[in-house]
């Protein structure tokens, strides 16, 4: 039986009570944030897509090399109809499908060649180079009228030309990704982050790569090497710097913007450890700067609260405009965050954007003890890990969904819900807000221990109906006697929010999803949707 790696997603060394079905010490940190997703949809037929981490599917006897799915938009929804499926062994993808490499277990879409359709790059932060073991890795594969395709697909490396820095045994280049035109070019470039990045003699102190795009693709060409020595960057190091990434304009200057979260930082007075912080780098004509930045934690004037041991703060990302003013604000996850005596039940904090980037004024600070949201605080939950920004209810107004994948439901443990704050002219509000498990009414199947449901959540419009729409991944979802094969819910939004009346349900054993469902393959551990 396999084990499923899923528990260290949500946080890294904080003492969370584990899911049932076990963990995988080594898993890499991964939390969704939302992503640029105003970039054309992979076919070009008006309907977002969505791309499925299956990252520990066996490929033939070579054990946990990993899989993508890929499920099409249509008027009703996603569908299994000409669904596709890819694998390090798949025509046209560079590498081959080695054990334990979990491709697919980070994604990312955007438009890198600027043709009108979308495309996929692909963390595989397991993958050896050459005999460096865990360096890292990412595909590229691109879109077509037919969908994505291996054929043109680009393989990068800390060892590609000119990708800045070289690879390392444990870089773990690739363990998360967002996409973002940086330089305002009309090509969507790549963050790509390399948490375990030792800088000088700083063990994992973190770093990230960003490639930009042209009419070929990405390209090491020009590429950029950040990190906490990058001149005006700043901030502790040694404390996973790139563990979190997202895009957003936050000073609505067109250029998109990059936040950075190193959760393992240790900060405040007397360097509380794993306290973490939030680096943003601001976009211009030449790409990202560390001229300008911003460094967040909780000790920051106007951000709530204070800086604590364990706290994680930036170890969970989302990107909206929340209040609707044209500046994207930004959402930080402090998943270790106790609230009284509630060891590590999590909070989010929400930051604002305007002219002048974000700022810690006016910010909020949400937790499930806050009025009117939705569920309570309780120990290990970390609340403010995975989320996604999406406007539910088309009222101009961008949402936020917050998964909560270790929430007990009931006294079923570890099968995980979905909280929703809805956006207003004040940002984000408790009131109205929604909670979704897999015992509410319409979502498919009844929650379970250990199902996480999500793990990963990811917003977007499936159906073309100007409502987003929520994807949550389920990777903990059992089948028929076989445990940890996963699954994915879609949650469809309209005048009044997400509904699970008409809400979709999809597995490997989906019509017309491709291979088969089989123990510990955590199909839905990782999402990522392509179009608007």
């Amino acid at each position: 039986m396999k084990r499923l790696a899923v528990a260290t997603v949500i946080v890294l060394g904080l003492g969370m009570a584990p899911a049932a079905g076990s963990v995988a010490a080594d898993a890499p940190v991964v939390t969704k944030a939302v992503e640029n997703s105003l970039q054309s949809d992979f076919n070009k037929d008006g309907y977002a897509d969505l791309a499925i981490g299956v990252p520990s599917e066996d490929v033939g006897a070579v054990v946990d090399a990993g899989a993508v799915n890929v499920l099409y938009g249509r008027p009703t929804g996603l569908t299994g109809d000409r669904s596709q499926y890819f694998t390090q062994n798949t025509p046209g993808v560079r590498s081959i499908a080695e054990p334990n490499d979990r491709f697919g277990g980070n994604l990312t879409a955007g438009d890198f060649n600027k043709d009108g359709f979308g495309d996929l790059a692909i963390g595989v932060s397991r993958e050896a180079v050459g005999s460096i073991r865990r360096a890292g890795a990412v595909h590229v594969l691109y879109g077509r009228i037919t969908g994505l395709t291996g054929a043109r697909s680009q393989y990068f490396t800390q060892n590609t030309a000119r990708v800045l820095s070289i690879a390392e045994a444990n870089d773990q280049f690739g363990a998360n990704l967002t996409a973002g035109d940086f330089d305002s070019d009309g090509f969507t470039d790549l963050a790509i982050g390399v948490p375990a990045e030792n800088v000088g003699h700083y063990y994992d102190a973190g770093a990230v790569n960003v490639l930009y795009g042209g009419t070929s693709g990405l390209t090491g060409a020009g590429s950029q090497y950040l990190n906490q020595n990058t001149p005006g960057v700043g901030g502790p190091p040694g404390g996973r710097f790139g563990t979190a990434l997202v895009a957003g304009d936050f000073d609505d200057d067109g250029y998109a913007d990059l936040a950075i979260g190193a959760p393992d930082a240790a900060t405040g007075i007397g360097l509380h450890g794993e306290a973490g912080v939030v680096n943003v780098l601001y976009g211009g004509a030449a790409g990202l700067t560390g001229s300008g930045s911003r460094l967040f934690n909780q000790d920051t004037p106007g951000v709530r609260d204070s800086v604590e041991t364990l706290d994680a703060f930036g170890l969970g990302l989302a990107a909206g405009d929340f209040d609707n003013d044209g500046a994207v604000d930004l959402a930080v996850g402090a998943v270790g965050e106790s609230i009284g005596d509630i060891f590590s039940a999590g909070a989010i904090h929400v930051l604002y954007g305007g002219g002048d980037g974000l700022t810690g004024a006016g910010s909020q600070y949400f937790t499930q003890n806050s009025p009117g949201v939705s569920s309570s605080a309780e120990e290990h939950e970390n609340f403010g890990g995975p989320m996604a920004a999406g406007d539910f209810d088309d009222d101009g107004y961008a949402d936020l969904a917050i998964g909560v994948p270790i929430e007990s439901i009931g006294t079923t443990g570890s099968a995980g819900a979905v909280t929703v704050l809805y956006g207003g002219a004040a940002g984000l509000t408790g009131a109205g807000s929604q909670y979704f498990n897999q015992n509410t009414p319409g979502v498919a199947t009844v929650a379970e221990a250990g199902d996480l449901f999500g793990v990963a959540v990811i917003a977007v419009d499936f159906d073309h109906d100007h409502f987003a729409d929520l994807a949550v991944g389920v990777p903990g979802e059992s089948g028929t006697a076989l445990n940890a094969v996963g699954a994915v819910n879609i949650i469809f939004g309209n005048g009044r929010g997400l509904t699970g009346a008409g809400s979709q349900f999809f597995t490997q054993n989906s019509p017309g999803v491709w291979d088969a469902h089989e123990e510990g393959d955590q199909f839905g551990y990782e999402l990522a949707a392509a179009g608007r």
